[in-house]
Formats: C-alpha cells, structure tokens, sequence
C-alpha cells in the first residue's frame, strides 16, 4: 500500500530469518525496514535504479527506537515506513512492525543521507529524488538518539574479531549496515540471547568498513535498575566504524 509519504507491505516470516529462540533476527529485521524503504522509493519512480543514475547510494547514519517484541517464525507481519522529515543533506524516516492482530511490535527511526559512490562522501540530495514524496523541507530535523560513547581502554570490554566476507558486502562496495548487527550481538554469546529480549536499539555508523579488512567487535555491560544494557563498538584499522547501545530484559 502506498499513499504518497506513507509505505507498508505484508511479509511472512519463514524458519531461514530467525534465530535459534524461533524470533526474526536483528539484522534481518533491519534487511526488511531497508526492504520497505526501497519498495516505497519504487512506488514512487525513485528506486534504486534512479538513485544509482545519480552516481550515488543512500547510506544510514544511525538508527534508534523501540521493541515490543520481535516477530516469530511463521507469521505474517506489515512493516510500513514514511519519511519524517528532510533537508537538503539528511533525511529521517520512520518505521515500524505491526503483528496480524495490529499490535505494534516495533518502532523505530532512521538518519540517511546520500552518498557519492565515486568520491565516497556525502552530497546534497538530489531534489529529483524526493520531489515525488511531495513534502516541505523541514528547517529541523527531529533528532534520532545515538548511543552512548563509552571512554576508552576499559578492561572490562569482551571483544571478537570477524574477517569481512565476500558475502558481507552490498551494491554500495561496503559491508551491508545489517551485517553489524551480527558482529554486534554474537559476541554476547548464545546463552545470554536465548534469556534476554531486545527492547531498545541505538546505532550509530562512524565510517564505512570495506571488502578485506578486519574489524573487532566489543562490548560492555553496564548496571541498570530493571533492565540489562549493553555497549557495543565495531572497530577496524581506521578506528572506529560503529557503535550501539542495546536494553534487554528477561526472556
């Protein structure tokens, strides 16, 4: 369904995105938001094929938000997406997860801007790609929240190194930005994943990570009242690439 702003599609979850709890996995969750952006920009005759006629790619600067629960194997679920707001560099959309009986299972927004392929940095927008969405330009951007950065050394960090793969990188010649949650979230090991449930994300992307680099990913856990929080960072040779802030509770 698209009205304009305002994008949803129905997917149904089968067995080969979820994890070994039977939930849709963090990083294919966000495969699926970027899914939905893509569709509506279609829907639009702003896609992928007109982005890449600009010479460029949209890159994500960080996400933040809320959930519920994350969707099970077997289910059908509508995931929707609209743009919050845009200036001339940046722009924020929302998204979110809605269950067959509506309940919503997630909330979540997104920074992007446009990237040039060629010189690898940030340009301006350009205005033939969000002119069809037919929105004012907003003179401030609602703020998406970012992780806390922690100071560094700590000895308490645990970390894990990871080769980047082949298979790790997209259209855009860098690693996907789904792929980090995997780094991100393995380190903290089976038996804490199959106890505890994500209900806050924060992530932010520092720099891109490229085909044949290594990159280590750690984290810390911090005391909090009712909840677990853990910190997360993805470094490679050039310093940090990424970092998140992560709440869990019980399973």
């Amino acid at each position: 369904m698209t009205i304009l702003n305002q994008f949803e599609m129905q997917h149904a979850i089968p067995y080969y995105e979820c994890d070994a709890s039977g939930h849709l996995t963090v990083a294919m969750l966000f495969r699926l938001l970027i899914l939905a952006s893509e569709q509506h920009s279609d829907a639009l005759k702003v896609g992928p094929a007109a982005v890449k006629a600009y010479g460029g790619g949209w890159v994500i600067i960080n996400y933040a938000g809320e959930l519920t629960a994350l969707p099970r194997e077997g289910t059908t679920i509508t995931i929707g997406t609209q743009i919050a707001a845009y200036n001339r560099f940046f722009v924020v959309r929302d998204f979110w997860v809605r269950a067959a009986t509506g309940e919503e299972l997630v909330r979540l927004q997104g920074l992007f801007a446009f990237m040039d392929l060629t010189k690898r940095k940030m340009v301006t927008i350009p205005s033939a790609l969000i002119a069809p969405y037919q929105l004012t330009e907003s003179r401030r951007l609602p703020k998406v929240p970012r992780p806390l950065t922690l100071e560094q050394p700590d000895p308490a960090w645990q970390g894990q190194a990871y080769r980047v793969r082949f298979f790790d990188i997209d259209l855009n010649n860098h690693v996907n930005n789904a792929v980090y949650f995997d780094w991100l979230l393995d380190p903290l090991g089976s038996e804490f994943l199959l106890h505890h449930l994500l209900v806050h994300v924060k992530m932010k992307y520092d720099h891109e990570v490229r085909a044949g680099e290594q990159v280590t990913s750690r984290f810390v856990t911090t005391p909090a009242s009712d909840r677990v929080v853990t910190h997360h960072q993805i470094c490679n040779s050039a310093g940090l690439a990424a970092e998140a802030e992560f709440e869990w509770v019980p399973a």
